[in-house]
């Protein structure tokens, strides 16, 4: 029986699926977007889709490009049907979905090409049974492939920019670049805890980092405080994990350990949510294969 409040009842949203590509045309090179937060501190922003508004949250645990209804779908001209797949949630249920392949799509001003549009379907775990589930279009990793985007927790926006970055260039003054592998569960990050290595997720739409207690070999309790100072505590357990840059600087951050069977969830052992985002910046260079986060702004 999971024990905490009401806080994680929203808090992940995460699927299996193919990345698309997708390209930038030089209609604009850059584009930011305001971030509006919900009471989860989930992100979300308005995307113009030829022309359409669509207002969408945007999460890093999809791998797909856009999540949208059907009625935004059958405004979109040119689609393509591409194939049926399958998308596993936190849950373990199973959902059969289509894919849509859109070869131009004008994205606020900006040209996006080869993009996977997908109908929305609900999806997602509710800690503690209390809430609903999410019932907006998504923005996953695949609308952003190749190309780079900047998510700022501290001034609340959204850039999608052609890479402006490259392999050999320092690393920004402020952030710490970190080692990470592109899979069909999204990006996947290596941490440690007293001695033992785990892999987890980087998810946007998951208002806490967490890991599932069934992986833990060994750890260390500590407050859920730690990770979240408006949270519940009572019946809840935290622990504290650590991420390494690529040049060996630890970065600790705590995360809720949830109760539960994720057998489902193969060699992914938890999240990294936005209690660890939240006051940073994040820039990911899908191109190059680079993810910077900012250090920790503190508020006066």
């Amino acid at each position: 029986m999971v024990k905490f409040n009401y806080w994680l009842a929203m808090l992940l949203f995460f699927a299996f699926a193919t990345f698309s590509e997708s390209s930038l045309a030089n209609i604009k090179r850059t584009v930011t977007l305001k971030l509006n937060f919900d009471e989860y501190f989930v992100p979300y922003t308005t995307f113009i889709i030829d022309g359409q508004p669509v207002y969408a949250m945007v999460d890093t645990g999809s791998s797909m490009g856009f999540h949208l209804y059907e009625s935004q779908i059958n405004k979109i001209k040119g689609l393509k049907k591409e194939s049926t797949y399958h998308s596993t949630d936190l849950t373990g249920k199973v959902q059969e979905n289509i894919k849509y392949l859109a070869h131009s799509l004008d994205i606020n001003n900006m040209r996006f090409k080869d993009v996977i549009v997908t109908p929305f379907k609900q999806w997602g775990l509710l800690v503690y049974n209390k809430g609903k589930l999410p019932n907006t279009p998504v923005v996953g990793l695949g609308a952003f492939k190749g190309k780079q985007i900047t998510l700022d927790y501290i001034s609340n926006t959204l850039t999608i920019a052609d890479s402006l970055t490259d392999k050999k260039k320092n690393t920004p003054k402020g952030f710490t670049e970190f080692p990470f592998q592109i899979s069909s569960e999204g990006m996947a990050f290596d941490v440690e805890q007293s001695g033992h290595k785990y892999r987890v997720i980087l998810d946007t739409g998951a208002t806490v980092s967490i890991i599932w207690r069934e992986r833990l070999k060994s750890y260390i309790p500590i407050s859920c405080l730690s990770v979240n100072p408006e949270m519940d505590n009572k019946g809840c357990e935290a622990t504290m994990l650590t991420m390494k840059s690529t040049t060996g600087k630890p970065e600790q951050f705590s995360a809720v350990i949830v109760d539960g069977h994720f057998q489902h969830m193969g060699k992914i052992d938890g999240i990294i949510g936005n209690s660890f985002l939240r006051n940073r910046k994040i820039i990911i260079d899908f191109k190059n294969k680079k993810v910077f986060v900012s250090n920790e702004h503190r508020k006066e």
